[in-house]
């Protein structure tokens, strides 16, 4: 199913597309920026918003569903009727009936929301609260997919559960040419019955990282850069250099993606997953709320992995910002240290009036390292 929507993105792919190392000037590549709103749906209605949702993938370039492909999944026919909003949620509902589509006939209908074309983003958290639902041969997933207009195309899983085991969790992001998976960066790890209760499932991108959480406690994490050794970037504060990157990192400023909510049958098509007598003939995957978030474009003020001293030159008192300080020295050029103090915060001053004129350097130790910088005394 996920490949009818790979061929919507299907252009030419450029050989220069997956880089395998670049120059990276330094600097913070941690963002603290607020998160602010851009989409969501909160399913207070007694309708789907058809203006946002799809009930179906669409299988042509005018995102119809006139193909046989479109709603048939592998066990089951994904029909409007499987679609509910009601007191306060929509409900994805799987029901043991035969149903049919163009020549293709299941034993089961089930539902699935997909965003319309306008309502894809690029870098931002993409979030669900939900609770799913347990039973053989259902499968549950929240993931995001799009394209760049270039030939590429990536899916990010932010969960996917199968029935039979929900405590069971796989996510990660996909990277495909056309309908070629080109690789994947992928994680699962056993927790809780996700299908007790409801939960709250984000994904967090940005240029550098991107971070997957569970009730917001990270469950999985992965860096753009490695350092030439091999050893993921996870720092903040990066020197300049040369890294190798992560050549399925989802690129933000061209790749945008929609999100996409379904309840399966079948799994991934193995015996395993497939349902069985024990199957739930009426079960539902239940959605509180779908919401898009993106931050403020970064401030051109970074002084987290750099020492800001002023004024400079300067003749009485000098100002030294720094994120995080816990200890600053000053040093002459022959590195005799001629002041040290401890710091607690982001900026203080010290008088250096009694310095003869010359150069000297200031050493800040923070929280994310030690850093260095100079200044002329005059």
């Amino acid at each position: 199913m996920k490949l009818l929507i790979v061929y919507l993105f299907s252009i030419l792919l450029s050989a220069s597309a997956y880089s395998q190392s670049t120059f990276f000037t330094g600097g913070n590549i941690c963002s603290d920026a607020e998160w602010h709103l851009v989409f969501d749906d909160e399913f207070n209605g007694d309708s789907l918003d058809r203006s946002v949702w799809l009930t179906y993938f669409p299988c042509a370039a005018d995102w119809t569903d006139q193909c046989e492909g479109s709603r048939v999944e592998k066990k089951n026919i994904y029909t409007d009727s499987s679609v509910v909003e009601s007191n306060g949620t929509l409900k994805l509902i799987a029901k043991r009936q035969t149903a049919s589509w163009y020549s293709q006939t299941r034993d089961y209908t089930s539902g699935v929301i997909l965003a319309k074309s306008q309502f894809r983003f690029g870098y931002g958290k993409y979030e669900i609260r939900c609770k799913i639902p347990a039973g053989q041969g259902l499968g549950s997933a929240f993931w995001m997919f799009g394209g760049d207009g270039m030939g590429t195309a990536t899916e990010i899983d932010v969960f996917e559960i199968h029935g039979h085991t929900p405590h069971h969790h796989h996510l990660g992001y996909i990277k495909y040419h056309e309908t070629q998976k080109l690789g994947a960066h992928e994680c699962a790890y056993d927790g809780i019955d996700f299908s007790q209760d409801f939960h709250v499932y984000s994904f967090e991108w940005d240029p550098f990282f991107v971070n997957f959480t569970v009730d917001s406690l990270t469950v999985f994490k992965a860096s753009r850069f490695y350092t030439l050794s091999g050893t993921q970037v996870t720092w903040c504060c990066v020197e300049p250099g040369i890294y190798s990157m992560e050549p399925y990192f989802p690129f933000g400023k061209s790749e945008m993606l929609g999100p996409i909510a379904n309840l399966s049958l079948g799994g991934n098509g193995s015996s395993q997953d497939a349902p069985d007598s024990t199957t739930p003939s009426l079960t539902q995957f239940e959605i509180d709320y779908i919401r898009v978030y993106q931050r403020d474009p970064p401030s051109s003020a970074n002084y987290d992995c750099e020492v800001i001293l002023f004024p400079n030159p300067v003749t009485n008192h000098l100002n030294i910002k720094k994120n995080k300080m816990t200890l600053l020295r000053i040093e002459n050029v022959l590195g005799e240290i001629l002041f040290s103090k401890e710091v607690s915060g982001d900026e203080t001053e010290v008088d250096v009036s009694i310095f003869s004129k010359g150069i000297y350097f200031v050493e800040v130790q923070s929280d994310d390292g030690t850093f260095a910088s100079k200044f002329i005394k005059e």
